[in-house]
């Protein structure tokens, strides 16, 4: 009776702070945001807001004809907001904010049920949910992420994080309770993530990795035999390839090859620096742009190119190598996330715009899993050298 009750008291004390932090996450959020409601429409707002007629048709028709193009989830919602705030600037925030809110408890899931993993729960069973809080903080107030959030027509990174962490939450449980129901909500999210931006298409491979370090423990048979739910969720590939196939990207930046000296291989070598620039604002998030002049890199023998080059071969040899020979998975995990997420846009396809802060909604998820663990990690270095140092101290005073 003693034993039943002590984990009824668990329970409700963990189910308290989960509310907590909820609660804790939305407050710090609107408070942070609270001086953008009345920010006005800028740049490719106009064009998809402003002045988009299709939105304005309040029929079912209306509605149905959002579902076309290569982000017909974003433009579902833009005509959903459009009947209920019509061109008001504060209902399209209230719906930018709410999506971010939403997102930064989506993390603090993440981050609880994989600390909270058996590969995990040894480690940082007792202090998951302390970490979890902090690297959702860390997501929902980041300066990096103003942009995805204020910037009103940058709902499609909301939104495609919204469904791509959804996602990982329906296979953790569906891993972890073996219903089947929860992969066929796996296949619904990840069409509704890669029905809101084309970077989405990096899911199956990020659970496949995810799944391997955490879940199957680096066994492969395991992770195999979850090959149906990963069919569910790859399937939405083919309707993403074919929407894209059938629309003309040009016009929204992409696919651009020679206008202003971008090419495939000037788009790659600058994408090698930009990443670095990106790297910094997460670290030291100053000087910050929403519409950034970039030099176009032009040979991978220029210095800066080839400083870029070397550091991030340095950072997957040291994530490999620490998963080889250390064992540890989430700071490993937690760069490949970060350089698989941001690959569709900083790779060899070419775009316009060569570099925006918005890309790095996603990305960031990455870099607080894996400054999470590097930070718990040198305070337990820390801790072990104070221990053995009050060993020590102890044993010559003897």
């Amino acid at each position: 009776m003693a034993v039943m009750q002590e984990q009824a008291n668990r329970l409700f004390a963990a189910k308290r702070f989960n509310l907590i932090a909820f609660v804790l996450i939305a407050v710090l959020i609107l408070i942070a945001y609270s001086n953008t409601f009345h920010s006005a429409f800028h740049f490719d707002d106009d064009p998809s807001i402003v002045q988009n007629q299709g939105i304005r048709n309040p029929t079912m028709d209306g509605f149905l004809g959002q579902f076309s193009g290569t982000r017909p989830i974003v433009n579902a919602s833009l005509w959903i907001n459009y009947q209920l705030s019509g061109l008001n600037v504060i209902g399209w925030h209230v719906f930018n904010i709410g999506f971010h809110i939403a997102n930064s408890i989506f993390v603090y899931l993440l981050l609880l049920w994989t600390l909270s993993l058996p590969s995990l729960r040894v480690r940082y069973g007792a202090r998951a949910r302390r970490m979890a809080l902090f690297g959702a903080l860390i997501f929902a107030l980041h300066p990096v992420q103003t942009e995805s959030v204020t910037y009103i027509i940058s709902r499609t990174e909301l939104l495609a994080t919204f469904f791509y962490l959804a996602t990982f939450l329906f296979f953790i449980k569906g891993v972890n309770t073996r219903k089947f129901r929860y992969s066929v909500a796996c296949f619904f999210t990840s069409m509704l993530a890669m029905g809101s931006k084309e970077w989405a298409v990096t899911l199956p491979a990020m659970l496949v990795l995810y799944d391997f370090l955490f879940i199957a423990e680096g066994k492969l048979k395991p992770v195999l035999s979850r090959g149906m739910a990963y069919l569910l969720v790859a399937l939405p590939w083919g309707y993403l390839a074919y929407n894209m196939m059938s629309t003309n990207l040009s016009g929204a930046g992409f696919g651009i090859s020679g206008q202003n000296g971008i090419t495939p291989w000037t788009y790659l070598l600058t994408s090698l620096k930009v990443e670095w620039t990106y790297i910094r604002l997460l670290f030291l998030p100053i000087d910050q742009n929403l519409d950034y002049t970039y030099p176009l890199a032009k040979s991978l023998f220029e210095f800066p190119t080839l400083l870029a080059l070397f550091g991030h071969i340095a950072v997957v040899s040291l994530s490999l190598w620490l998963y080889i020979k250390k064992k540890w998975t989430l700071v490993p995990f937690g760069a490949a996330w970060f350089y698989i997420t941001l690959s569709p846009t900083q790779s060899f396809v070419p775009i316009l715009d060569v570099t925006f802060e918005h890309r790095l909604y996603i990305p960031s998820v990455g870099f607080i899993i894996f400054f999470v663990a590097a930070f718990e990690g040198v305070f337990d270095w820390f801790g072990k050298k104070r221990s053995e140092n009050v060993q020590k101290a102890s044993a010559q005073a003897v």
